[in-house]
């Protein structure tokens, strides 16, 4: 009398229960993949003959297989939580020297005392570098690592991030064509007395048509209003197109006693392109206060730009007012764009969806700290658990394809949010119960094979 059947389905149901189990008891971890026992039946083909006659002698586990599909995505109020939606791996390394990847779906990460992002087991979240801060070195992974110093200030200058043919500070406005007043106090001696400016009786509007003013910043940051006079020349003729422009700076230093001419076509368009109005107010050069000539880089309180200890040598910048017009409309600034900016500090992180890690900074400034890359497996079934929610790859899962969020199959990443167990507590109660009914089933064939042998036994 054979046993074998029923206690092969009794090891393989306990087993089956054990898979249940622990995908009830991980329903709450976060990244968590539900298991599955996969059955098989046993033949021996020396025993019971062969063919028609063949009878099985149990059946057995052939495989636990983890179901590799998408959670539900739940919002948490942690910016480095991040959840993947789709296909992929967050891959880790368990030190900056070791380059062993570890891969996992639970997305909670935070910052370690040195910066690096990490999970709660102080694993390193590894992606491509930000050296510069605006681009990605896509040609090695590494630690993704977040510098919480503060971002450095940016006087007011040439930058790339404005158009080429404009310089560091824009000022565009539109002087109204049907003012024909001039001003009643002429442009240049007259101007020069009033350098720095005092504001008093000697100062009003009857100097000037319309003034605009923005803000500049210094090497040090400090920031500083400069603001943009404009005097119609004249009131007839030609002469009636043409406006000088008196920049001053803080209230109290004009820049040139020698005025920027404007000239509009018929039409109310600047003579020329904007080009023809860019230039660089370089402080070196001497302005006039109360007739005398002073060097703003080196005269005692005038040295403006060097507000903090240390700070010294030229400022200057482009100021470009190609963008002004002369309609017949009233007088309004219509742009003012400059890319200067003082000293900030880091005040959040935000991941986006194809895993830039941003810096945003309390003086409106953003800096790219790094990119979260994923990892693919032909065969994700075939990794190896390694425990806390990681896997790490084995012949069988063949080996990963790197590369960005959102890039072929991979997934889109969503910052502030964790990806659930995908455990279906449902359906795993009822598999429950089955595999407890099976159990029972197959106790029995046992206890009804006992009774048969005792029967026999019994015979006489």
């Amino acid at each position: 009398m054979a046993f074998q059947q029923g206690l092969s389905g009794l090891n393989v149901y306990s087993k089956a229960l054990d898979v249940v189990s622990n995908n009830i008891a991980n329903a709450s971890t976060v990244g968590f993949k539900a298991a599955q026992a996969h059955f098989a039946d046993v033949y021996a083909g020396a025993l019971n003959g062969s063919g028609a006659s063949q009878v099985g002698i149990g059946v057995g586990l052939a495989a636990v297989q983890q179901q590799f599909t998408q959670g539900n995505i739940s919002v948490t109020n942690n910016a480095l939580d991040i959840a993947i939606n789709g296909n992929g791996f967050f891959r880790l390394q368990q030190s900056t020297l070791d380059q062993t990847g570890y891969y996992t779906r639970n997305g909670q990460f935070h910052l370690d005392k040195s910066g690096y992002i990490v999970n709660s087991n102080g694993g390193y979240l590894t992606g491509y570098d930000s050296a510069d801060g605006v681009n990605v070195d896509t040609a090695s992974i590494v630690p993704l690592t977040v510098g919480t110093e503060g971002i450095q200030p940016q006087q007011t200058g040439w930058s790339s991030s404005l158009d080429a043919s404009q310089g560091g500070l824009i000022i565009g406005v539109n002087l109204d064509n049907r003012d024909k007043k001039a001003a009643t106090i002429a442009a240049g001696s007259d101007w020069t007395e009033l350098t720095p400016f005092a504001w008093d009786s000697t100062f009003n509007t009857s100097m000037y048509n319309y003034s605009t003013s923005a803000t500049i910043y210094d090497q040090a940051g400090a920031s500083h209003t400069l603001t943009n006079y404009y005097v119609r020349s004249g009131d007839s003729g030609v002469d009636a197109r043409t406006w000088d422009v008196y920049t001053v700076i803080d209230n109290k230093y004009l820049v040139s006693a020698t005025p920027t001419q404007l000239e509009f076509e018929p039409n109310g368009t600047l003579v020329g392109n904007a080009g023809d109005y860019r230039f660089e107010l370089d402080l070196s050069a001497t302005v006039m206060q109360d007739g005398t000539a002073m060097d703003l880089t080196s005269d005692t309180g005038l040295n403006w730009f060097a507000q903090s200890p240390g700070v010294s040598g030229d400022f200057a910048f482009y100021m470009d007012m190609g963008k002004s017009t002369h309609y017949g409309m009233a007088y309004n600034t219509d742009d003012i764009i400059q890319d200067g900016y003082t000293a900030g500090t880091l005040t959040k992180l935000s991941v986006d969806e194809k895993g830039f890690v941003v810096g945003n900074y309390s003086n409106g400034q953003t800096k790219l700290m790094g990119q979260v890359v994923l990892a693919e497996f032909n065969n994700p079934n075939g990794l190896q658990s390694m425990g806390d929610n990681l896997w790490v790859e084995t012949f069988a899962s063949g080996q990963p394809t790197i590369g960005t969020p959102g890039a072929g199959t991979r997934g889109s990443l969503q910052s502030g949010s964790v990806e659930e167990s995908n455990t279906d507590l449902t359906q795993e109660l009822v598999n429950m119960i089955v595999m407890q009914r099976n159990y029972q089933a197959n106790a029995q064939s046992i206890k009804t094979q006992d009774q048969i042998l005792q029967t026999l036994v019994s015979l006489r």
